[in-house]
């Protein structure tokens, strides 16, 4: 027997692995069976601090469980049958003992090692071979609250009033007299599922409820500085409008933070509890109300508020990035005008400044004339007297020779200038 010629993906076990997770173990026609829903703080490493306390429980009394990737670990107690799985942020407890157990919190399981661990859901589910539920379990649940209904294709009666009881446990009471083993073991993981993802998928709306007044605070933030906005004239005033509108995005965004991942996953859990109700395939027995309908008026007006906030806070987010960008135009249109102003102020004096070197460049020539002229004269005195000239005449005549040289000399040294300033 060769090996095969082509490597495993890094993720195949584990994609086995969790084709195998948390198999259907059979049961006992009558136990009970009891499970605790835990959340560990939500930090880095929360989860894996967790499996590694429950490992160490293990080891220091003796049960043997795996170390690989299924995340769900089983062992067997003198009393009672635990399951420990480890979710991605929530931990189920679950345990198996006879009918008679009364002891809720039992010391043998290793509930004592989450310490950091928080209680967000327990049940109990009394399982008895009985083909109906007896008249003797009905007294004890609240009629306003009964759920009585039969499930898998009325092969088995399942009643709950989801008033915790004393021990903080919700109760449910299922006969499954009529059932085969796998139907047995597969419904009753359904009502343990069922129970657990209502926990989970609830735990958005408190969230929701405490964040809706901040969220509307950011709302009537941004109408008051939109409202304001066409009063404002001056670009200080408008940077101060543009101020506030990111101290509202980084509010809005701390806020989308916070609701983001509760959102998503109470969505992903509500869906899984609509499948988990309807593969119950339950009918009612003229007794108080369905599961369905019971869960479904509670966990959907939950989802939906999420899902409304969630809505809000896309819309809002959405606003503010409008509004900053109609502000930074705003403030880029005002700095073009105040641009375009300063460039006609510098314009208008280039052209000052142009006037006033013509206008000094000619009294340049003018003044630089006289003096060459006053210098020629005396330069010339003595040999226009030795040969009988005029003085007058000559001065008369090399005048404006004089001053086309001055001009030109001057004209020349500005070009010269403008070249060296242009390389």
């Amino acid at each position: 027997m060769c090996a095969a010629p082509i490597a495993d993906h890094p993720y195949r076990e584990a994609v086995l692995a969790e084709l195998h997770a948390r198999p259907v173990e059979l049961v006992a026609p009558s136990m009970r069976v009891r499970r605790l829903v835990l959340t560990v703080p939500n930090r880095s490493g929360g989860m894996r601090k967790a499996m590694e306390e429950f490992r160490q429980f293990a080891a220091d009394n003796g049960h043997a469980v795996k170390d690989d990737a299924s995340r769900q670990y089983q062992f067997t107690t003198p009393e009672r049958v635990a399951s420990w799985e480890f979710h991605t942020e929530f931990i189920t407890i679950t345990w198996y003992a006879p009918l008679t157990d009364a002891e809720s919190w039992p010391t043998d399981i290793g509930l004592d090692v989450l310490g950091e661990a928080e209680l967000v859901g327990a049940m109990r589910v009394d399982l008895m071979d009985e083909p109906e539920l007896p008249e003797r379990v009905f007294p004890s649940f609240n009629p306003t609250s009964l759920c009585l209904v039969a499930v898998e294709h009325a092969n088995a009666q399942l009643a709950t009033d989801f008033v915790p009881d004393k021990d903080k446990f919700i109760r449910f009471e299922f006969a499954a007299g009529k059932l085969s083993p796998l139907r047995r073991a597969i419904t009753l993981r359904r009502i343990l599922e069922i129970e657990t993802y209502r926990n989970m998928a609830l735990l958005a709306l408190p969230l929701a409820r405490r964040t809706g007044p901040d969220l509307r605070a950011v709302e009537m933030g941004l109408t008051d500085v939109m409202t304001d906005l066409s009063a404002v004239e001056t670009t200080d005033a408008v940077q101060d409008r543009l101020k506030s509108l990111h101290a509202l995005a980084v509010r809005s965004g701390q806020i989308s933070e916070q609701l983001n991942y509760r959102f998503a996953a109470a969505y992903a859990y509500g869906a899984i509890l609509r499948n988990r109700l309807e593969k119950l395939r339950e009918t009612t027995l003229g007794q108080g109300s369905s599961l369905s309908s019971f869960i479904g008026n509670r966990v959907e007006p939950a989802l939906a508020t999420c899902e409304a906030m969630d809505k809000r806070l896309a819309v809002l987010l959405d606003k503010l990035e409008r509004a900053v960008e109609l502000l930074n135009v705003r403030i880029s249109l005002d700095m073009q005008i105040q641009n375009k102003s300063v460039l006609e102020t510098i314009a208008e004096t280039a052209r000052s400044q142009f006037r006033l070197q013509h206008t000094v460049e000619g009294l340049s020539t003018i003044a630089i004339t006289y003096y060459l002229i006053g210098i020629l004269g005396y330069a010339l005195a003595g040999p226009l007297e030795a040969t009988g000239w005029d003085k007058t005449l000559a001065i008369s005549i090399l005048s404006p020779v004089a001053l086309i040289a001055v001009f030109l000399g001057l004209r020349a040294i500005r070009r010269g200038f403008d070249k060296g300033s242009k390389h």
